[in-house]
């Protein structure tokens, strides 16, 4: 599963859908506005911005898994990986070299 946070959808726009756009190279994805009907196109919760409570959250486990096997890591671990906002793009770009196992210190040492 992957959380995708409030801050990346507020510098995208606070968008209806997302989508999740990965390289050929799988070593990074993107997060940006869709239309509905596009591929890997994800419904936003209508009211995410104004209840703490509600997180938008990626279910989609053959994306989840491959992204995690193609780039060597295990699937037992929880991760946490900072984004870079594409203002040509209109996109939060997401490098995997930059993926972290959450709870521990080291930034970038993804295996």
């Amino acid at each position: 599963m992957i959380y995708i946070g409030k801050d990346v959808l507020r510098v995208i726009g606070a968008p209806s859908h997302i989508c999740l756009k990965i390289n050929k190279e799988m070593d990074s994805f993107a997060v940006m506005p869709c239309e509905p009907t596009e591929p890997m196109a994800f419904k936003i919760p209508d009211d995410i911005m104004l209840n703490t409570r509600k997180q938008m959250k990626v279910t989609s486990q053959s994306f989840v898994i491959g992204l995690l096997s193609i780039n060597g890591l295990e699937f037992e671990h929880t991760y946490k990986i900072s984004g870079i906002y594409s203002e040509n793009n209109n996109a939060v770009v997401f490098n995997m070299s930059d993926i972290w196992v959450f709870g521990e210190e080291n930034m970038g040492d993804n295996k």
